[in-house]
């Protein structure tokens, strides 16, 4: 970690921590969205600049992700970012209810060895656990260059009594996935994908019918 980094994670991780005896925000935003494994924070921080209405919760267990996230932080935004330094897990059983307006999941680790796939965080059970803290008619984004969680997570949402699919590939095969939708900030992961030659698939769900 450089010595850049390290000053920020050590100084404005404290501020912006999540406390789950409190509310998250001082602020009332227009929305608030979710984003679970925000790596170096680049989509964030480019969702950050384009809606500055917008406030937003960012998961990431990886010191180095969180470091870099706070040193390329405006200090305007502080009101309107907090950091969740754990497993998202743990944060879904405090979040208050119908309070997500959007969530992104890119390119979440793919576990590709079959032995280490029950670690996959896209799961019937997390959906379920997931659903309460979104308001209806939430957005979900997802993206994955590995074909056989793009499989899993077809399976898990394609079909959900919950979720309708905006936009997505028909299948796992690689040869049906798309282009990034308009709009869509690249990632650091997802740049290095391409770089070696992969696609990637782009999912987007809404949430629907009454899930309380």
């Amino acid at each position: 970690m450089s010595q850049q980094s390290q000053k920020a994670y050590e100084e404005f991780l404290p501020l912006l921590r999540i406390d789950p005896t409190k509310i998250f925000f001082d602020v009332s935003p227009v929305e608030i969205w979710l984003e679970i494994g925000f790596g170096g924070g680049e989509h964030m921080l480019e969702q950050l600049a384009r809606n500055p209405d917008v406030a937003i919760l960012g998961c990431e267990p990886f010191m180095n992700g969180v470091a870099k996230l706070l040193a390329h932080l405006s200090p305007q935004d502080y009101a309107r970012v907090r950091v969740w330094h754990e497993d998202v897990r743990y944060l879904l059983e405090f979040s208050p209810p119908s309070y997500f307006s959007k969530i992104f999941i890119l390119f979440p680790d793919p576990w590709p060895k079959k032995r280490h796939q029950q670690r996959r965080l896209i799961t019937t059970d997390f959906i379920t656990k997931l659903l309460p803290t979104l308001k209806k008619g939430a957005f979900l984004h997802m993206a994955s260059d590995d074909s056989s969680y793009v499989e899993q997570i077809q399976e898990v949402l394609y079909n959900h009594p919950f979720f309708t699919l905006c936009e997505g590939p028909s299948s796992a095969d690689p040869l049906t996935w798309g282009e990034r939708p308009e709009g869509w900030p690249k990632t650091r992961y997802e740049q290095k994908a391409v770089f070696q030659g992969k696609k990637c698939a782009y999912m987007i769900f809404q949430t629907q019918g009454d899930f309380s």
